[in-house]
This record gives structure tokens, C-alpha cells and sequence, in this order.
């Protein structure tokens, strides 16, 4: 009988969670404690009722624009008596700018709990609960809901402020979190942990090596682009996103390794470098990937998934925006990118047809809409992220100046898709050699069994059929059907990569050059 409610490991953590958030927040841990507190009573009150999503995102949405407007709020404001408590806010006096990744936390546990709810009314607790109990794979301890003694404060607490995480994620959802905490992942081994450090510390000291030798932020920090040709600023331009992005990696890193280190796997938040992207959904997909599969979760998919992916863009988007900041600046990114959805998933349709993807040009004509794709995506970020004086940077290289310079570029960003496409080709092959011999060992274990079976009943026909030899026969067979279970057991749930259903050259994707498979469709 598996324990249920606030876990052994889990009140470790819910200590280790108070006392950090103390220390990194002081006094503040007060209005963090309130608006936490107002969360839970929120999910546990209405939790259940068809209309409880829009109770819950809007407390969140409202508290977000709440600790905005008043800045992490002030003892002070609230009563004079209270000032003193100002002085001693810890070490993150505005413990609000970070508050956004909490936010998503706590709209994951009331989530998470609303759904639990909702199965109970049309399935009965014994088959809910069955489904808790067991290996696990990912994708079962993210859609599986957990026992609902698991949906306590205790462990609602210890999952908000969970320390690796709490800064800046990567996000891991509630039922996540409480399954990994039961059933620790095998996916965590000490060689791995150390080798994935090594990784962190050479990307840090990569960092500070760019710092040093590459002086685009400094330069685009001054934001006085007279001197420099159309070429030059875009250069610094793409140094600069690279920077961010090489930054959030190894924020993103660290937190991942420390959550490792506590054996807590949580999925890496950039998996593919900057540059080697051009599609849109693919690129959205592996920057702040957990984020991306947050949304995917309890935004795109109640919106209605695929059946309203117009629109239901523009709000996801315009989301993320107020997520991040509430500034026109990034109202205007988040929108330039829904717009550029749109004639991406126009070529997917036209141009993912049979009659196109067996063309011998298809792959150039990919590779002219992904070029497109690239410049829009370096404007929309620019625009977003980009600092003082990207109007003017934008101006100079759409001007006369840069005639010459934009054609050249994007001839270039052609020969660069290609390379981009050979390397997807390449990670096809791996998954799909991977999978081969997956189901090749699967193959050899069956037959292991069946001649152990034969065998096992050609000594039976030829020892006779005395009651001791009818024993050891069931005791074999039953030997041999655990064992037979046990295989089905780990197969089920193993990861194992999944078999594209396309094949090794063929691209669906129009102007993207492919869109791959994604268990978040």
C-alpha cells in the first residue's frame, strides 16, 4: 500500500523549502505565505466545478498584475506599526520579479487537483488509484493524477518553493513532482548527474569566455549605430540573441543539475542551440521547452488544441507577454511572432502535400521559406528583447545600405538550412537505429521464453506426468510468466524514442523544412 498524502521525502523538503525562502525572501515570506494560502483555498473550494478554471486564472492572472502595481507590496503601506518589516526583507527585497515562475506552480497544483476531481465524477476511485500505483513513465506522471490525500498543503507547499526549482525552473507540474518524489526516476544516475556538471561548468566558462573576447552586449548597450554598416549591425544584433540565449542555458543548467543532484529530473529547458532552428513550432518547442509544455498542458490544449490553433496563438502569446512583462514592447514581439504562425502553417498545409515533398526541389524550396523564417524570428526577438536603439539597427539594414547586404545573407541562410537539414536526418537515423534494435532485444527475450517453455514441456512428456514432476512443471511456468510479465512491465514503461512515421528523407513541413513528431500534439 503505497503512502498517501504528505510523502516522508516530501516533509524534507517542505523544510528545506522554508527555511530557504526565509532566508532569500525574510519578511516577505509573509506575502508570499498569503497569496500561496489564497491559492489553495481556491483550488481546494471550487475545484471539481466546470467553471473553476476561470476562478483559478483569474486570481493567478490578477495577482501577477497586483504585484506589479504595487512592487512586492510594503508593511508599511499596510499599516504604519508594520514598517519595521521592511528593513528586513532578505536577500531578494523584490521577491515579486521572480514570483512569475511560482505563479505557473501554483496554477499547475490547482489544475492538477481540478482534473482529479473531475475523474472521480465519471470514474470510480479504485481505477484512479490504480493508475498512481507502479513505474512510471514521463508522460504518465504528468497526465496521471496522484492519490488525492497527495493534494495537501504540505505538499503543495514543498512544490511551489521547491529551491532548485524556485528561481527560474525548469517548470515540473504538480503531479510530476509528488510521482517523482514516490517513485524516484530511474532516468537519474550518479555517472550521468557528474557528466551533465562537467557539461555546466565548460558552458560557464564558455560564457565568460564570449564576455571577454566578444563585445556585442557592451556595443548594443551604447546603441550608437552611425559608425556601423548594415553588416555590422547585424552581426552584433545576432551576437546579442545568441548571448541570451547561452545565458538562459546556463541559468536553466544549473537549476536542472541541482534538482538532478536531488534526484528530481525535470525536462532540459533549451534543447537545440539558437542557430540550428527554422521553424517557428520548433523553435518554440525547445527554448524554455518546460515552459513551452506548460502551456501545451493547461493553455493550448483547454483552449480547444489543434481545432482553434488560430486564435488560440494570439492568446497564448499575448500571455506570455504579460507573463514576462507588462510592456507594450513585448505585446508587440508576442503578436509579430502569432503573425508569423500564420504563413508558416499556410506553406505547411500547400506545401506538405505528396506531390511537393516528392519534388527534387523540395528541399530548396524548405530551405527559402525556412531563410524567411530565420530573418523574422532575429526581427521579433530583436524587437522584444533587443536593447535601446533597435529601431534605428532595424532601420539601417532595411535601408539603401543594406541592398546588397540582405540578399547575400539570406543566399547564405539557404546554405546554412541545408547543413540544418542534414542534421535532422541525422537525428532520425539515431532514433530510428534506436528503435530497431529496441524491439530486436524485445524479439530475442520472446524467443528466450518461448524455447524455454518448449523445452520445459519436452521434459514433461518425457519424465511422465508423477505428481512432483506436475509440481515443478507449475512452479516453472509461473517462473516463466513472471518473467514474461516483468518484461512487459519495463517495456511499458520505458521511454524508448519514438518511430517517425515518415521516412528518412521525407520532409512534411513546407516553408519549416519538416515539422517533427512531438508528444505535446
Amino acid at each position: 500500500m503505497s503512502i498517501r498524502g504528505a510523502l516522508p521525502t516530501v516533509w524534507v523538503a517542505f523544510a528545506y523549502a522554508s527555511i530557504f525562502v526565509t532566508i532569500l525572501s525574510g519578511s516577505s515570506i509573509l506575502f508570499i505565505l498569503v497569496l500561496t494560502g489564497a491559492n489553495y483555498f481556491v483550488a481546494k473550494r471550487f475545484g471539481g466545478r466546470r467553471w473553476a478554471p476561470l476562478v483559478i486564472w483569474a486570481y493567478n492572472v490578477g495577482m501577477l498584475f497586483s504585484n506589479e502595481c504595487f512592487k512586492g507590496y510594503e508593511f508599511g503601506r499596510i499599516h504604519g506599526s508594520l514598517a519595521w518589516l521592511d528593513n528586513h526583507r532578505g536577500i531578494l527585497r523584490r521577491w515579486d520579479i521572480t514570483f512569475n515562475i511560482t505563479m505557473l506552480r501554483m496554477v499547475s497544483f490547482a489544475m492538477d487537483y481540478h482534473w482529479r476531481v473531475r475523474q472521480e465524477q465519471v470514474s470510480s476511485l479504485q481505477k484512479i488509484d490504480s493508475m498512481v500505483a507502479g513505474p512510471k513513465t514521463d508522460k504518465d506522471r504528468i497526465e496521471h493524477s496522484c492519490f488525492k490525500e497527495d493534494y495537501c498543503f504540505v505538499n503543495y507547499w514543498a512544490y511551489i518553493l521547491y529551491p532548485p526549482l524556485y528561481l527560474t525552473g525548469p517548470i515540473i507540474t504538480f503531479n510530476n513532482f509528488i510521482s517523482q518524489m514516490r517513485y524516484p526516476p530511474p532516468s537519474i544516475k550518479l555517472r550521468s548527474t557528474v557528466l551533465y556538471g562537467i557539461r555546466l561548468v565548460a558552458a560557464g566558462l564558455f560564457m565568460e569566455l564570449i564576455l571577454h573576447t566578444v563585445y556585442a552586449v557592451a556595443i548594443s548597450k551604447w546603441a550608437h549605430w552611425d559608425s556601423f554598416s548594415a553588416f555590422e549591425i547585424s552581426l552584433m544584433g545576432y551576437m546579442r540573441l545568441t548571448f541570451i540565449w547561452l545565458k538562459l542555458f546556463v541559468i536553466w543548467r544549473f537549476a536542472r543539475f541541482w534538482a538532478m543532484a536531488d534526484n528530481i529530473d525535470t525536462v532540459e529547458n533549451m534543447r537545440r542551440c539558437m542557430s540550428n532552428n527554422y521553424s517557428l513550432q520548433q523553435f518554440w518547442r525547445d527554448w524554455h521547452c518546460s515552459y513551452n509544455r506548460w502551456l501545451v498542458r493547461y493553455v493550448y490544449i483547454p483552449l480547444g488544441g489543434k481545432h482553434t490553433s488560430t486564435w488560440n496563438t494570439f492568446v497564448i502569446f499575448t500571455f506570455v507577454a504579460l507573463w514576462h512583462d507588462l510592456t507594450l514592447r513585448l505585446l508587440q514581439w508576442a503578436w509579430i511572432i502569432a503573425l508569423l504562425f500564420l504563413p508558416e502553417g499556410l506553406a505547411t498545409w500547400y506545401f506538405g502535400k505528396p506531390q511537393w515533398s516528392s519534388k527534387p526541389y523540395f528541399r530548396y524550396l524548405c530551405s527559402m521559406g525556412g531563410a524567411l523564417n530565420i530573418v523574422g524570428m532575429m526581427i521579433a526577438n530583436l524587437v522584444g528583447f533587443g536593447d535601446a536603439g533597435v529601431e534605428q539597427m532595424l532601420e539601417k539594414i532595411f535601408s539603401r545600405h543594406g541592398a546588397v547586404f540582405l540578399p547575400v545573407t539570406y543566399l547564405i541562410l539557404n546554405f546554412h538550412l541545408q547543413i540544418m537539414f542534414e542534421l535532422r536526418e541525422h537525428e532520425y537515423r539515431k532514433e530510428y537505429e534506436a528503435s530497431n534494435r529496441m524491439r530486436m532485444a524485445e524479439s530475442g527475450l520472446e524467443l528466450e521464453l518461448a524455447a524455454a517453455a518448449s523445452s520445459a514441456a519436452s521434459s514433461q512428456d518425457t519424465l511422465g506426468k508423477s505428481p512432483q514432476v506436475t509440481r515443478d512443471r507449475s512452479d516453472m511456468a509461473v517462473s516463466f510468466g513472471s518473467k514474461a510479465a516483468e518484461a512487459d512491465t519495463s517495456n511499458s514503461s520505458g521511454s524508448s524514442p519514438s518511430i517517425h512515421s515518415e521516412s528518412l528523407t521525407k520532409r512534411s513541413g513546407g516553408s519549416s523544412g519538416g515539422k517533427r513528431h512531438d508528444h505535446n500534439d
